[in-house]
C-alpha cells in the first residue's frame, strides 16, 4: 500500500494487491492502453493531457467503463485488459486502475472533452509540473502504476 498526498492536498491511498481492491467497489477507472508498446493518452479540453478514464455510469461494471472510457477518448479498440490496481482520493473517490492491449486507436475520438489522442516516441516518466499534462497525474499515482504496467505484457514493453 502506498499512501501521499495528490497535487491538490488529499489523502491518496494505492495498491497493487488483488486481495485489497476486490474489497472496494470503485466507481471511477484509469486506463493504461497500450497500441504496439506505445501508451495512449488523451488531450483533455482544459486539463491538458492525462491517460483515459472517468466514471463507471449507473448499471456499468467497472470492467465495462473502462473498455468504454479508452475508446471515447482514444478511439482504442481493446483486446486485452486486465485490473492491476485501485486507489481512493480522501478517502472518498475509489478509481479502478486497468492496463489494456490496443489493436488500434484514432487520433479524434469520440469523446465531447477530448480534443484528440497523444502519443509520444518514449513514454513520459516525469510528468509532475509540466503544463502540458492534467494536474491529475501530478500525484505518485502515475509513476508507481506506470512502474507496475511497464512490465505486463500488454505493455510490449517488458
Amino acid at each position: 500500500m502506498h499512501a501521499f498526498q495528490d497535487d491538490f492536498g488529499l489523502p491518496v491511498k494505492l495498491t497493487f494487491d488483488p486481495a485489497e481492491y476486490a474489497r472496494h467497489e470503485a466507481r471511477h477507472v484509469l486506463v493504461f492502453a497500450f497500441c504496439k508498446g506505445k501508451l495512449l493518452f488523451t488531450r483533455h479540453r482544459t486539463r491538458g493531457i492525462e491517460l483515459p478514464g472517468g466514471k463507471i455510469e449507473p448499471g456499468e461494471s467497472s470492467l465495462a467503463a473502462a473498455v468504454r472510457e479508452a475508446y471515447e477518448e482514444t478511439g482504442a479498440i481493446l483486446d486485452g485488459i486486465e485490473r492491476i490496481g485501485q486507489y481512493t482520493i480522501d478517502g472518498s473517490m475509489c478509481k479502478d486502475i486497468y492496463v489494456a492491449r490496443a489493436l488500434q486507436y484514432a487520433d479524434t475520438p469520440t469523446g465531447s472533452d477530448v480534443a484528440g489522442t497523444v502519443v509520444f516516441d518514449d513514454i513520459p516518466l516525469h510528468v509532475k509540473g509540466n503544463p502540458a499534462f492534467s494536474r491529475l497525474l501530478y500525484d505518485d499515482v502515475y509513476p508507481l502504476a506506470l512502474a507496475k504496467v511497464r512490465s505486463h505484457p500488454y505493455s510490449q514493453l517488458g
